[in-house]
């Protein structure tokens, strides 16, 4: 019986042992070892030179992305390559990225600055030598940029972004800001009793006031919409229930007006070409030459009146001969020259 115990507690120790060293061994495996340094050639401020050292920065940092999750152990180790101008350069920021400079200082050190990511570091690194072109570009952008209306956050965004590649801080941000805004936002922004000493707070405050004005704004262009949208209803409304009895009461004038020249015969009809030609012609003489195929206009036969090389009505007189033959009694045409 015991030394069937000691077996099964013998076993159980070699399977914790097993299991303790998986442990181990997966643990080392899957944790990768920070680099002490990045093995990359330092960079002393050269502009021509800037290219080359942020992307073999940037192929070091790749390779060892397992051990470097945080940016303040990037940053850690590029800072270190900086000599010359760059080490100056990078005293200026230190009590932003590090917290031991931050604490020498006597400054607050803040985890979310743009500084302490690697993309922030890299940007203000190419915007300090880069070149004289893009400073001077960054410049221009800088004199430039003002907000428009409804545009806080575009606004905002640059202003942040120029100040990380001119270097800017402090209160050179703030007179920025307070001089770029619109004259509603600047109003609204003067009725602020307690504001943020950190600037990018401050920027940030910014950017919240201006939201609530937007919201404002949209709400009144809203209401604006809807009375335009309601307003020509209404007046088609009493534009055609003003404007229908008039229509009829006006037809039903011109109506009667009509009714009424027509039976006292104050209008006259419009003449047409057969009427003026026929004018001093009778009716009856008219339907005789009709029935023996004559002109209706001069009582020969081969035309129609509407062809009569007669330029004058032919109408008959008293005694009008029409020979027909021998002996035979008839009617004599004569010419009467039209009035």
């Amino acid at each position: 019986m015991m030394r069937g115990r000691k077996k099964y507690d013998r076993r159980c120790h070699e399977l914790a042992e097993y299991l303790r060293k998986q442990r181990k061994g997966k643990k080392s495996v899957h944790r990768a070892k920070k680099p002490e340094k990045l093995g990359v050639d330092p960079f002393k401020g050269d502009s021509t030179d800037t290219q080359r050292f942020i992307q073999d920065c940037e192929i070091k940092l790749d390779y060892f992305r397992e051990s470097l999750r945080k940016d303040r152990d990037k940053v850690s180790l590029v800072s270190p390559l900086l000599q010359g101008p760059d080490k100056e350069w990078y005293q200026s920021i230190n009590p932003y990225v590090s917290k031991e400079g931050a604490r020498r200082e006597g400054m607050p050190f803040d985890l979310k600055n743009v500084l302490c990511t690697s993309e922030g570091f890299r940007h203000r690194l190419v915007s300090s030598f880069g070149g004289h072109s893009d400073r001077d570009r960054a410049l221009r952008e800088w004199n430039d940029l003002t907000m428009k209306s409804g545009k806080i956050d575009h606004f905002c965004d640059e202003l942040m972004r120029l100040a990380l590649e001119m270097g800017y801080s402090g209160n050179f941000v703030k007179d920025k800001a307070r001089v770029g805004i619109t004259t509603d936002l600047r109003n609204e922004w003067a009725l602020k009793t307690l504001l943020p000493d950190e600037y990018v707070e401050y920027v940030n405050l910014l950017r919240q006031t201006g939201h609530q004005l937007e919201d404002v704004a949209s709400f009144n262009r809203t209401v604006t919409r809807e009375k335009q949208h309601s307003r020509p209803e209404k007046s088609d409304d009493r534009q055609s229930s003003a404007k229908r009895p008039r229509k009829d009461r006006k037809g039903s004038g011109l109506r009667q007006q009509k009714s009424g020249n027509h039976a006292f015969g104050t209008s006259r009809p419009q003449e047409t070409e057969h009427t003026k030609m026929h004018r001093d012609i009778p009716q009856t003489l008219i339907d005789k030459r009709k029935r023996l195929n004559q002109c209706s206009q001069c009582g020969q036969a081969g035309h129609y009146w509407a062809k009569c090389p007669s330029a004058t009505p032919v109408v008959a007189s008293s005694r009008i001969t029409r020979k027909r033959g021998a002996g035979e009694a008839g009617y004599e045409a004569t010419q009467v020259p039209k009035s």
